[in-house]
């Protein structure tokens, strides 16, 4: 008896990569009709038959799980990469890491790439723009599959979301400066069309309307030449402001720098919070208020609630938001 197909058998005779073999044999839309075409041809020609029994456990137990995500410079995304992985190699598996660097394209790609080495489930942060046709793809794969950080796909039933409580974050920190008597706060950096900026300033904004306060927000990138330009303008167009709650820690630590050429003192005339609470913020000087966010468990309950839907076929919860805390040092403490 001949040896029987397989699927890279398949892929090789029609000139594709397995993971377009397996998105035709999932008739997804994303395949072009004559790469479907090629791809019905070689299965014919082959006398392929699928055997999803063993399909299903050559998954499950490839000891490979996917992690892609939006873009390893950012700090608070390399550190979730970081413990994602050990919480994986503590029990055993490997993880298959890419970056899209921002860029949907690339992401798909790295999607892709993860799939065709057999993976059994996959983390994925979405980067900004993310659409449907990279959600489409792995939803095709039929693995179990987790929005974490970020969530860009509306389809929860199938590709849950777990991230951290950024409103609460903002509101935490709008409320730790509000009750030591401080009313002109603005919220810096950040654009209003990504998830993450507007969740983190949606706190702010909320506790703001209540104490009848108008929200100032000054949106620019993530990052301290931002921070840096942001304080400048602060003096320059806003002088009567008097704090600062920052996206992320970057920008607040831009900030903090730059006090000194807007003639501004931080932790006397201007007071500043940051958000994630990287290392760098305690030894600021001043040291450097910042909404704490346990990114190490969060990324531990993300394998774990992944793990255990692909050991037990139970999905995890649609949506879940681990609790952040304010971490209060002498940029926001008033004298």
């Amino acid at each position: 008896m001949g040896k029987r197909a397989t699927i890279r058998d398949v892929a090789e005779r029609a000139g594709v990569s397995k993971s377009t073999v397996s998105l035709v044999l999932h008739d997804s839309p994303l395949v072009r009709a004559e790469t479907k075409a090629a791809v019905a041809d070689a299965i014919r020609e082959l006398n392929y038959v699928r055997n999803r029994a063993a399909a299903a456990l050559r998954s499950a137990n490839s000891g490979r799980i996917g992690i892609v995500v939006n873009d390893l410079a950012t700090p608070f995304v390399t550190d979730f990469v970081v413990a994602a992985q050990a919480a994986l190699m503590r029990r055993g598996l490997a993880p298959i890491v890419g970056s899209a660097g921002e860029d949907a394209e690339t992401e798909d790609r790295a999607v892709r790439l993860a799939l065709e080495h057999d993976i059994a489930g996959l983390l994925i942060a979405p980067c900004h723009g993310a659409g449907l046709p990279v959600f489409d793809t792995i939803l095709a794969a039929g693995i179990p599959a987790m929005q974490v950080l970020r969530q860009s796909d509306d389809r929860l039933d199938r590709l849950p979301f777990h991230s951290m409580d950024y409103a609460i974050g903002s509101h935490l920190a709008a409320q730790h400066l509000l009750d030591q008597g401080l009313r002109r706060i603005a919220f810096v950096g950040g654009h209003s069309g990504h998830q993450i900026a507007w969740e983190r300033a949606s706190g702010y904004r909320d506790i703001m309307q209540v104490h009848g306060q108008r929200p100032l927000v000054i949106e620019g990138d993530a990052s301290r030449d931002f921070g840096r330009a942001a304080m400048a303008r602060i003096a320059r167009e806003h002088p009567e402001a008097e704090a600062a709650i920052c996206i992320d820690d970057r920008v607040a630590l831009g900030m903090l720098g730059a006090a000194g050429a807007a003639r501004r003192t931080v932790g006397r005339d201007f007071w500043i919070v940051g958000f994630d609470d990287i290392p760098e913020c305690a030894t600021a000087d001043p040291p450097l208020s910042s909404v704490h966010c346990d990114v190490a468990r969060l990324a531990e309950r993300s394998v774990a609630a992944l793990l255990g839907w692909i050991d037990t076929g139970n999905r995890p919860d649609e949506f879940t938001r681990e609790p952040v805390q304010l971490k209060v040092r002498a940029s926001s403490t008033v004298a």
